[in-house]
């Protein structure tokens, strides 16, 4: 049932720039399931391990977009972008169990929610070249969207970090600063993994 669920998308096959570990299976691998985990999991080292003293609201997802999105070039499978996210989640477990990383409340939340928000931006007719770009960017979007409201909701709820904070800094710039890094993120992503023609080479 579960490798039902995961059948090919044939769009993104035809669009990719990475060439997938199957071709034209029905049934989920072994390989490729522990290739989509793995994925996810390079995304939370990648957000755990790199902390730049950017002054960007919501630029963790820059740093966990690439790896999900070679995942799905690699193995462009409906669902994948969940699968993922358990991979994901379990990275994060163990590294929080050897105390590696500093962990925020909404980079947390952009890193769990992009591989669903993926799925969501997937479902539908096959598409290639900017509208595929556009997919991937509000899949972005989408991801830390979310992230943002629960940035927002750990203030309301004051259950931030003990550091001193303003409403200003949930304004609507920081909103849009939000959906701006979401959306480069994904474009970026797309454009280094698809090809914008399935027909180009």
């Amino acid at each position: 049932m579960f490798s039902l669920a995961l059948q090919p998308l044939h769009g993104l096959g035809a669009a990719r720039r990475i060439r997938p570990l199957v071709r034209h299976s029905d049934r989920l691998t072994s390989g490729e399931l522990a290739t989509l985990l793995l994925a996810g999991a390079f995304a939370t080292v990648a957000v755990a391990a790199f902390s730049p003293a950017w002054r960007i609201p919501g630029h963790a997802i820059l740093r966990a977009t690439l790896p999900m999105v070679c995942g799905m070039a690699l193995v462009p499978r409906r669902f994948g972008g969940s699968v993922m996210t358990v991979g994901a989640g379990a990275a994060a477990l163990a590294l929080s169990a050897i105390g590696f990383g500093n962990w925020q409340p909404a980079a947390v939340v952009s890193l769990l929610a992009l591989g669903p928000a993926i799925d969501i931006a997937m479902t539908g007719r096959a598409t290639t070249g900017w509208r595929l770009y556009l997919r991937f960017a509000l899949a972005g979007i989408l991801a830390n969207s979310l992230s943002f409201g629960v940035r927002f909701a750990t203030f309301a709820f004051q259950h931030g970090d003990g550091r001193p904070r303003t409403l200003t800094q949930f304004s609507v710039g920081v909103f849009l600063s939000f959906a701006a890094c979401g959306a480069l993120a994904g474009l970026l992503s797309a454009v280094f993994c698809f090809r914008s023609s399935a027909n180009a080479k």
